[in-house]
């Protein structure tokens, strides 16, 4: 199209006859330019924020009720896993909202099933968390990054260069000696699950501290509480 522009500008004075009538080659760049301009306004200029939908990603953040800012909240609801003691069913963690669909299904406890619980915190000392949670129901959140990529580091408290912060806090999972379970990272500055203070030990988080062995220590200090953080690029 550019080309065409220049081409008619170079001939616009040679262009006319006497008569002011337009040469042939004239109307043909003219027909030309605007069917150009007619494709040029039939393309879609992409923008970041259009592209959002597509470059986004998701993460969790346990132990919280809202997102970060600059995240958007997809739902909050109930941290949920398998037994503390019981083996089977699940190893992960979910969070399950707060308004389930059912669709078939057979009501009171039934054989050959796996088994889901509310989550709760084990805090027996005041460190990382204040023992003021112990045994408190965990909630969380499902957040939406305008950023593709997620990644949580456990042992750090910031971002490599060029990430960006989610949000830090500690890493947690199922007690040592028990039965294995995935190691998630909860939010620093933990809420609860209103009325969620029955202490029924069912599903479990706790606090994971650093054995040194295998291990190096340092950097890693035995029974030192390792922290977390989710980051996003």
């Amino acid at each position: 199209m550019f080309l065409s522009v220049l081409f008619l500008l170079m001939l616009n004075e040679g262009c006319y006859s006497k008569s002011e009538k337009p040469c042939s080659l004239k109307e043909y760049l003219i027909k030309q330019i605007e069917r150009d301009l007619v494709e040029l306004k039939s393309l879609h200029v992409h923008t970041h924020d259009e592209y959002n939908g597509h470059q986004a990603d998701t993460y969790i953040r346990w132990g919280r009720t809202k997102c970060p800012q600059g995240a958007t909240l997809v739902y909050d609801g109930y941290a949920a896993g398998n037994h503390y003691s019981i083996s089977g069913s699940g190893s992960n963690y979910l969070c399950l909202p707060k308004n389930p669909d059912w669709k078939e299904y057979t009501s009171g406890e039934n054989y050959g099933t796996g088994k889901i619980y509310g989550v709760e915190y084990e805090v027996f000392s005041h460190k990382p968390y204040p023992k003021s949670f112990h045994n408190q129901d965990t909630p969380c959140a499902v957040c939406l990054t305008p950023r593709s990529t997620v990644l949580m580091i456990p042992g750090k408290i910031t971002c490599h260069e060029g990430w960006h912060k989610e949000f830090s806090g500690y890493l947690m999972s199922n007690m040592s000696k028990v039965r294995g379970s995935e190691y998630i990272c909860v939010d620093e500055k933990l809420e609860t699950v209103p009325g969620g203070k029955a202490s029924r030990d069912h599903s479990l988080v706790f606090p994971v501290e650093a054995v040194c062995g295998t291990l190096q220590c340092p950097p890693y200090v035995d029974g030192r509480e390792i922290t977390c953080i989710v980051c996003s690029k």
